[in-house]
Parts: C-alpha cells; sequence; structure tokens
C-alpha cells in the first residue's frame, strides 16, 4: 500500500554535483532502486518509495511523490541526508 501524499526536502551540501550523482547512482543500483537523470535533475523509484530530484547550487531539493505506508519519513529523511554527505 502506497501513502501518496508528497513531502519535499531541501538538503545542503557541500559535494561536487558530479560526486553526488555517482553516489546516488550506485546506492540506487546496490538497493534495487532505478534512478534516471542527470547532475541536474532526474527522478527515481524503489518498491518502496518514488521520487525526483534537482539541483540548484548547493542544495539538494528532493520530492518524495509516493513511499510505502511502512516507511517512516524521518527514516526517509535521515537515508537523504546520509546520501548528501
Amino acid at each position: 500500500r502506497k501513502n501518496a501524499m508528497a513531502r519535499t526536502f531541501n538538503l545542503d551540501t557541500t559535494v561536487g554535483p558530479s560526486t553526488l550523482l555517482a553516489k546516488a547512482k550506485k546506492a540506487a543500483h546496490a538497493n534495487g532502486a532505478t534512478l534516471v537523470g542527470d547532475e541536474g535533475s532526474g527522478q527515481f523509484s524503489h518498491d518502496m518509495v518514488r521520487g525526483e530530484y534537482r539541483m540548484v547550487g548547493q542544495t539538494v531539493i528532493v520530492t518524495i511523490r509516493e513511499k510505502h505506508w511502512l516507511l517512516p519519513w524521518p527514516v526517509v529523511e535521515a537515508q537523504l541526508r546520509e546520501l548528501i554527505q
């Protein structure tokens, strides 16, 4: 069962866009997710979560469009913050 309530996270990072994209693609592949996009924007999907991202300066803006109801929002945010470090 999916929860369709969208939520947007603005995450500041010091990591360069190309490094961040490579890290995100590696994490997506390792976790069975699909990530399509470039250093500017894109989208991702997984059985538990689906959304899109875009880079604005040193901020990554991630919008979660759908997430599984068993996946708590604080866990989603913590995983995103860990990814952009």
